[in-house]
């Protein structure tokens, strides 16, 4: 059964020009312990629906994660717990297609330059990839480096892929789809590691090619530049770092920000292959979002201290911090410069203008356990 409401629209909202910007100015809020799937648009504020995207009558899906497409035409979730990939029409907000994936899956990425949809397979230490054009599987790509993959980010001809249970980001060959090499941590061995989590979340790659990636274990940061093949020494900022995030609206410069779970810090690695280390974060931040509308700040999601630490980039120093009102998860900045930000414990997503600080709305009821957010051309990630 699919559940939607809409707005009422007008004889000048059918006009596809119009219909068009509406759906890229969508954000799709994914509740991990309920099917709900909550619609809003970024830029009015108004509430469009929810959906319903219940695989099997009576089970949690287990919804990790959501995809739209550039156009904001169709937007993918994955259901970890009922093994699927669920496809939906963003214009009639419907259920078009429940496609079983297995494994597991969680994460996903888009590539830009080919209509493919990666998809993390967890269990079966796989990466599947999805045509978005015939929703179809293409590629089965599983190699002996991936140890739980996390992640998928693309550069050039090369994918990335982190493993967190393995010590290593393997480097997949995007015309034969084969893995050709790894980044192995230093002072580690490639394969898997031990603890859960224990290895790589992700593999962040900035607008100049850089790619950061944190080792759970080990608290240190791989700086590699992607463009040139060159590796820095990697960078050690503490222990249990969940993920390097970077700037996805930088123009110039190449850094990344890394929380420590275990300091409760946040530090700032650059192509100096230094580290600034800051106390300004949480035992659990999975997320620093980043504007363009502000750019000398960075936005740290500490969950466990209900708050969104602004930070300024260069310096460290607190700038404002803003009570939330419950446990922060991941979240997305649109490039209007709107902070949207679910809040698991409360059941809500609010929106933050990034400019000025300010709470822009509030929504509530939106699914339990509110877990990520996605939109069409968004900072969006996901733990």
């Amino acid at each position: 059964m699919i559940l939607f409401t809409l707005l009422a629209c007008t004889p000048h909202d059918t006009d596809p020009d119009t219909l068009a910007g509406a759906l890229t100015q969508r954000a799709y809020v994914v509740s991990a312990a309920s099917n709900e799937l909550f619609v809003f648009d970024h830029e009015t504020l108004a509430e469009l629906g929810s959906v319903d995207t219940t695989v099997q009558t009576g089970a949690n899906n287990g919804n990790h994660m959501a995809m739209v497409t550039p156009d904001g035409a169709k937007v993918y979730v994955t259901a970890a717990s009922a093994g699927s990939l669920i496809v939906l029409d963003a214009a009639t907000l419907t259920v078009k297609k429940t496609l079983p994936i297995g494994g597991h899956t969680t994460h996903m990425a888009l590539r830009e330059d080919r209509p493919e949809l990666w998809l993390m397979a967890e269990d079966n230490n796989a990466v599947i990839v999805l045509n978005t054009e015939t929703d179809t599987v293409t590629h089965t790509i599983t190699d002996p480096s991936i140890h739980i993959p996390h992640f998928a980010r693309f550069s050039g001809d090369r994918a990335y892929v982190p493993s967190i249970g393995g010590n290593n980001v393997s480097i997949i060959d995007l015309e034969t789809y084969r893995v050709v090499d790894t980044l192995v941590g230093e002072g580690l061995t490639e394969g898997p590691c031990e603890g859960d989590p224990c290895g790589y979340a992700d593999a962040q790659i900035d607008p100049n090619g850089v790619l950061f990636a944190a080792n759970y274990s080990t608290g240190k940061v791989i700086v590699y530049d992607t463009v040139t093949g060159e590796r820095l020494p990697d960078v050690a900022v503490g222990g249990a770092t969940w993920s390097a995030f970077v700037n996805p609206f930088a123009e110039e410069g190449s850094y990344a920000f890394v929380p420590s779970w275990a300091s409760s810090t946040v530090s700032r690695v650059d192509l100096s292959g230094a580290a600034t280390i800051w106390a300004q974060g949480d035992s659990e931040v999975y997320g620093v979002n980043f504007s363009a509308q502000a750019p000398d700040e960075a936005f740290v999601l500490n969950r466990v201290k209900h708050e969104v630490r602004v930070l300024d980039r260069e310096r460290g120093e607190l700038i404002t911090t803003l009570d939330v009102g419950g446990t922060t998860e991941t979240g997305t900045t649109t490039p209007s410069g709107r902070l949207l930000l679910p809040i698991s414990s409360s059941g809500e997503v609010i929106v933050i203008d990034t400019a000025t600080h300010a709470e822009l709305a509030r929504f509530g009821g939106v699914g339990t356990y509110p877990w990520s957010v996605a939109t069409a051309d968004g900072q969006n990630y996901c733990h």
